[in-house]
């Protein structure tokens, strides 16, 4: 198992399932890092952790598993333990406990569980590059209008041509990427 995992690293060629919301072409995906956690000889399960880029089937990793095993192999559950910049350890929560704190606030007006976990998107963009601008010139961004250098306060060193960023105003607040 440690060898079939082992050749499952680095750049796989992955097409979408039969019922899926892009087009079926093959696709080349990565995985980056894989470990064996455990197995139970009794229920002929195993587990196993893939670190991987974003848009990569683990079903088709479980697939490939088995043809390398010669056993055959089918993912039985997913646990997806980080996403982008957010992983575990950063108090991710479940569609139940946004509807808890929905509920909380509806029925006793209670809205400190509601933004507890409800994080704001600037959370998810700590890792871009940022260029601030001039409160005077969001609503023209927000309407499309380029951004030109009198509305411009700052900018992080380093932006490259066709760099994924994020526009902000002077508090902080996302106005686009």
């Amino acid at each position: 198992i440690y060898q079939a995992l082992e050749r499952l690293r680095g750049a796989l060629f992955q097409r979408p399932p039969l019922i899926s919301a892009v087009k079926r072409q093959l696709r080349v995906r990565t995985v980056y890092d894989s470990w064996f956690l455990d197995y139970d000889n009794e229920r002929n399960m195993g587990v196993f952790k893939v670190k991987c880029e974003a848009g990569s089937y683990v079903r088709t990793i479980c697939v490939h598993l088995g043809l390398f095993l010669g056993t055959g192999c089918q993912m039985q559950e997913l646990r997806r333990n980080r996403s982008g910049v957010q992983d575990e350890e950063d108090n991710m929560v479940t569609m139940h406990d946004i509807l808890d704190a929905q509920w909380l606030y509806e029925n006793h007006g209670d809205e400190s569980y509601l933004r507890r976990v409800i994080k704001p998107l600037e959370a998810l963009l700590v890792n871009h590059k940022r260029i601030i601008v001039k409160d005077s010139a969001v609503n023209a961004i927000c309407y499309g209008a380029k951004i030109m250098l009198p509305g411009v306060l700052m900018y992080d060193d380093g932006i490259e041509l066709n760099q994924e960023i994020v526009i902000v105003t002077t508090k902080g607040e996302a106005v686009a990427l």
